[in-house]
C-alpha cells in the first residue's frame, strides 16, 4: 500500500507548537502591554491630581472669582446662537467674538492670576503641557460648555471666554464643585496624549471661584511603551523559535520516528506482505508509552495470526452454513404453493415474507374434493430454522389430516395429537384452517390461537371476524376444537394473515396496527387477490422503512362468486 501524507505527524507537529507559540506571544505582549500602559496613566493620572490641588492651592481664589464673575456675565450677554468655539480659531468671526472680552486682559486680579499660574508654567516639568483656569457652564438650551478664564501658556494662549462644547464630564460638579474629578485621557491629532485634572478653586469666603486645571502630556511614556512593546516582542520571537527548534527535535527522536517504524511494519500487513514476525524485529527498547505501544503490537502480531488461522475455519464454516441456508429458503418457497387457482368461482392469491433467511409462517392450500378446498395459513412460534423445520412438518402433517377425512376441528385435534408427541423444542403453531364450500361459499373453519380473518364484501364495509380461538397446536395434549361457520356472497374477499402484519414496527416503535390492514382492504375493494397482497405487503415494508423486519409477513387473499 501507498503511503499517502497529506500532513505528516512532523508537519502536524511544526504546525502546532508554531501555533501554540504564537498564542503564547500574543498573549504575553497584550498582557505586558496593557499592564504598562494601565501603570503609565495610573502613575500620570496620581501626578496630575496632585499637581491640580498645588496649583489650585496658589491661586488668589478672590481674585479668580472677581475674573470668573466678570467672563460669565459677558458669556449671559452674549445670544447663545452666536457663541463660538475653538473649533473657529482664528476666523473673523471668532475675532470678533473675543472682542466682548477685552476688558477682562485690564483686570489687576486677571494679571495677578496670570502671574500665579505662570510660576507653575516655569517650574520645567517637563511633561506639564498648559496650566490653566476654567469653569462649567450649561445654557438655557441644555447644552454644556467648558469655558477659559486665565492660561498661563507663553505661546498662543487660550483667551477668557474661549468656549468647548463637552458632551462627556462629570455635570455633577456644576452643582457641587467639591465633588472629587478623576482625571482624565485623551488622545487627538492636535494635542496627541493628554492626562486633565481639575482642582477647585475657593475666594476667602469659600464660594466656588473656577477649576485649576492641568494637562500633562504623555507623548513620550506612549513613545517608550511602544518600544518596550518592539524590544518585547523581538526577544519573544527568538525565545519562541529556539523554543520550538528544540522542542521539534526533541519529538522527532522520541516520537515521530518509532511511530513511523511502528506505522511502516503496519502497512506491511496492509500490502498483504504476510510476516508474523515484523513488529518483534523492530528494535524499541523504551520504558514509556511508545514501548507499551510496541509491547502490546507485538502481542497483537502473534494474537492476529492465531485470529487468522481461526478465522480462516470459521469462514469457511460460515460458508457452508450460508449456502445450506440459500438451499432450505428454496425449499421452503417450493414447499409453498404457488399455482394459484383461477376459476369462475374462486380467486386466490398468497405470499410469505419472512424476517430471516427462512421463517416459521407458512400457508397452504387445495382441493379436498370438487366442491371443496381447504385453506390454511399458520404462524409457528420462534424464527429461523427451528421455526421453519417445524413449519415443514406442521404443514405436512395438516395436509394429510384433511385428505383423511373430517371436520376441521377434528383435523386440527388428530394434528395437536401428532405435533405434540416428540416435540422437545416447545414450539408450538397458530393455525386458521377453513374449508370452504365452492357450491354455497359456506366456510366451515377452525382458528387455533391465530389472527381472526376479515371479510370485505363488495357492497359494505370491510369487517374483523372476531369469534372466539383456541390454543395454539402444540402446546398441550388433548385440546377439543369446536367448528365455527361463516358465509361468503358472491364477490366477497376473505383476508387471512399472520400477526407479522399488524404487529410490524416502525423506527418509532409504532405498530401498523389493524386499523391500517383494514383500510388497506377497503381501499382495494373489488381488486384482484394478487393486487391487494402485494399493496398490504408494501405498505408494511414502507411502514418498517429500513428497519429490519419485526416477522415473517404471510397473507392469503380468497375471492368467491356465486356461478348460478
Amino acid at each position: 500500500m501507498k503511503k499517502k501524507y497529506n500532513f505528516p505527524l512532523k508537519f502536524k507537529a511544526v504546525i502546532i507548537i508554531i501555533a501554540l507559540s504564537i498564542i503564547l506571544c500574543a498573549v504575553s505582549i497584550a498582557m505586558s502591554s496593557i499592564r504598562f500602559s494601565k501603570t503609565n496613566e495610573e502613575n500620570f493620572k496620581n501626578q496630575c491630581r496632585d499637581l491640580a490641588h498645588t496649583v489650585a492651592l496658589t491661586i488668589d481664589g478672590d481674585d479668580l472669582h472677581k475674573v470668573t464673575e466678570r467672563v460669565h456675565e459677558i458669556f449671559q450677554s452674549i445670544p447663545e446662537d452666536e457663541l463660538i468655539t475653538s473649533d473657529e480659531w482664528g476666523s473673523d468671526e471668532f475675532n470678533a467674538y473675543l472682542e466682548n472680552y477685552k476688558p477682562i486682559f485690564d483686570m489687576p486680579e486677571y494679571k495677578n492670576v496670570l502671574k500665579e499660574l505662570r510660576q507653575t508654567q516655569e517650574l520645567g516639568i517637563s511633561t506639564l503641557s498648559s496650566v490653566y483656569t476654567c469653569y462649567y457652564t450649561k445654557t438655557k438650551s441644555g447644552t454644556y460648555y467648558a469655558v477659559y478664564l486665565v492660561d498661563a501658556a507663553f505661546d498662543d494662549p487660550c483667551p477668557p471666554g474661549v468656549v468647548e462644547h463637552v458632551e462627556e464630564a462629570p455635570w455633577e460638579i456644576i452643582n457641587d464643585p467639591s465633588i472629587e474629578t478623576e482625571p482624565y485621557i485623551t488622545n487627538t491629532e492636535m494635542y496627541g496624549w493628554l492626562v486633565t485634572g481639575l482642582a477647585p478653586v475657593y475666594d476667602s469666603n469659600g464660594e466656588f471661584a473656577g477649576y485649576a486645571t492641568i494637562d500633562l502630556s504623555m507623548d513620550e511614556i506612549k513613545a517608550k511603551e511602544s518600544s518596550f512593546i518592539q524590544v518585547l516582542t523581538l526577544l519573544l520571537i527568538i525565545l519562541t523559535a529556539i523554543i520550538c527548534i528544540v522542542t521539534l527535535v526533541i519529538i522527532d527522536f522520541s516520537v515521530i520516528r518509532p511511530v513511523n517504524k511502528l506505522s511502516n511494519v503496519a502497512t506491511g500487513y496492509i500490502d498483504g506482505n504476510e510476516n508474523r514476525d515484523k513488529f518483534a524485529s523492530l528494535d524499541i527498547r523504551r520504558s514509556d508509552e511508545i514501548g507499551n505501544l510496541s509491547d502490546a503490537m507485538k502481542k497483537m502480531e502473534k494474537d492476529l495470526g492465531t485470529y487468522i488461522d481461526d478465522l480462516t475455519a470459521v469462514t469457511a464454516e460460515k460458508e457452508r452454513v450460508s449456502a445450506e441456508l440459500n438451499v432450505a429458503t428454496r425449499i421452503q418457497e417450493d414447499m409453498l404453493p404457488k399455482d394459484f387457482p383461477e376459476r369462475n368461482d374462486i380467486s386466490l392469491y398468497a405470499a410469505m415474507t419472512p424476517a430471516k433467511e427462512v421463517g416459521g409462517d407458512f400457508y397452504d392450500f387445495f382441493f379436498v374434493d370438487d366442491d371443496h378446498i381447504a385453506l390454511v395459513i399458520a404462524d409457528v412460534s420462534g424464527k429461523g430454522v427451528p421455526a421453519a423445520l417445524f413449519s415443514v412438518v406442521s404443514k405436512v402433517v395438516i395436509r394429510n389430516q384433511v385428505h383423511a377425512g373430517g371436520t376441521p376441528a377434528e383435523v386440527l385435534e388428530r394434528t395437536n395429537s401428532i405435533l405434540c408427541s416428540n416435540n422437545g423444542s416447545g414450539l408450538f403453531v397458530t393455525v386458521w384452517l377453513g374449508i370452504l364450500d365452492l357450491k354455497t361459499g359456506d366456510v366451515e373453519y377452525v382458528n387455533a390461537g391465530h389472527e381472526y380473518p376479515i371479510i370485505s364484501p363488495k357492497d359494505k364495509h370491510a369487517e374483523i371476524i372476531e369469534k372466539d380461538s383456541f390454543p395454539p397446536l402444540a402446546a398441550m395434549e388433548g385440546i377439543e376444537y369446536i367448528n365455527e361457520r361463516l358465509h361468503l356472497n358472491n364477490g366477497d374477499n376473505l383476508i387471512l394473515y399472520t400477526d407479522g402484519v399488524p404487529e410490524a414496527k416502525a423506527a418509532d416503535g409504532s405498530r401498523f396496527g389493524m386499523d391500517r390492514l383494514v383500510e388497506i382492504v377497503e381501499r382495494n375493494k373489488g381488486s384482484a387477490p394478487e393486487k391487494l397482497v402485494n399493496d398490504i405487503k408494501k405498505d408494511v415494508d414502507d411502514f418498517q422503512s429500513d428497519k429490519d423486519p419485526f416477522d415473517d409477513v404471510t397473507i392469503m387473499s380468497i375471492i368467491w362468486r356465486d356461478e348460478e
